[in-house]
């Protein structure tokens, strides 16, 4: 096994590590946000929707290659505008239910900031293992494009007969430039006088 599928290996472990704390923390805080979220099923339904809209819209960038530096800046720009109204819904909702059951001071406002922080980590790592991932793929793909083309060995047979197809190539342009010059410095026919002839 090559050192490029070791760590392919390594990296492909790590992002199943990431992925699970990354859910977890997701699931932590769509159940704060649920516990206090108003009304029956479609109120809690609402109240934990927030962290998992942020939590697709970075799944999105990281699932998905950038084909235009503009396109992902637009991505990026969306998922940031989506991840702060997100946050701020989140946070609002787990301050609501940190008092409801008794919490008070900066804690309050703390907690739900440790908690929302700590899944924008983990999700941003898990972009970064994402794409570690991927290059290490198309790494290993190349390797292997390159290693299917087999390059088959000339036998002596081979050999000789195109080395007698060179020199008689050879051969015929030197035929055929000596008799072009034999015709260029051929003297012109010439008539004896008839005195000479006498």
């Amino acid at each position: 096994m090559t050192k490029l599928q070791n760590e392919l290996r390594e990296f492909r472990r790590l992002w199943i590590f990431v992925t699970v704390v990354t859910v977890l923390l997701v699931g932590v805080t769509v159940t704060l946000n649920v516990m206090h979220a108003p009304g029956g099923v479609v109120g809690h339904s609402i109240g934990g929707s927030a962290p998992v809209f942020m939590f697709l819209c970075v799944e999105l960038i990281a699932r998905i290659p950038a084909t235009s530096r503009w396109l992902a800046a637009g991505r990026i720009a969306g998922t940031a505008l989506v991840a702060g109204i997100c946050f701020g819904i989140s946070w609002q909702q787990q301050v609501n239910f940190m008092i409801s059951v008794g919490y008070t001071g900066w804690v309050v406002y703390a907690y739900p900031v440790a908690i929302d922080g700590v899944m924008l980590v983990a999700t941003l790592s898990l972009v970064e293992v994402t794409r570690k991932v991927r290059g290490l793929r198309a790494g290993l793909a190349d390797l292997a494009d390159v290693s299917a083309v087999v390059v088959r060995p000339v036998t002596p047979a081979e050999t000789a007969a195109e080395q007698a197809g060179r020199e008689y190539r050879e051969s015929l342009a030197r035929a055929r430039s000596d008799a072009a010059a034999g015709t260029l410095i051929r003297k012109p026919f010439e008539l004896t006088p008839v005195a000479d002839a006498a």
